[in-house]
């Protein structure tokens, strides 16, 4: 028995091929960049637990470590991996988000105070915390970077697409 894929049988029982995840695009960059720059480490201790979502279903989990500004910070997907990092207890704060508004928060075209009032994002534990995060994307050129990083995944996607 053979297998052969049938994109039109796809389209008849509704099912998509999966897309790729903002996040799953903007996270590992940001773990490059502070990994390439130990200037952007921040002066920041706290574990940040981000579920992002899809049309408000559960779609993956971030975890983003800070340790002070002398620790590389850890992003990852494994729960046991940003927990074993740490040796002494640090603030937490859990944010859900969509995908979608995880571009549009580092981007800057969503602020963290606007978010949460227009209940796109929703924030459970250390409160300032949570406030640290957005500063902390200003202050690390994380607008423009965000910005320069989307226009290079475009030129791919267009490039990659002239090529089907």
């Amino acid at each position: 028995m053979s297998f052969i894929f049938d994109p039109a049988a796809t389209k008849k029982k509704g099912l998509r091929p999966p897309k790729t995840l903002v996040s799953d695009l903007m996270f590992p960059e940001l773990d490059r960049q502070l990994s390439d720059d130990p200037k952007l480490w921040p002066n920041l201790n706290g574990l940040y637990i981000l579920n992002v979502t899809k049309r408000r279903k559960s779609v993956t989990t971030w975890y983003l470590l800070f340790q002070g500004n002398k620790i590389k910070p850890i992003i990852t997907k494994l729960k046991q991996t940003s927990k074993q990092a740490t040796g002494k207890k640090v603030p937490v704060v859990k944010l859900q988000v969509e995908d979608a508004d995880v571009l549009n928060f580092v981007a800057g075209g969503l602020t963290g105070m606007k978010a949460y009032v227009a209940r796109r994002i929703k924030v459970r534990g250390d409160l300032v915390l949570a406030q640290r995060l957005e500063k902390l994307f200003e202050k690390a050129g994380g607008r423009e970077r965000a910005m320069q990083f989307v226009q290079q995944n475009e030129q791919l996607s267009a490039q990659s697409a002239s090529k089907l």
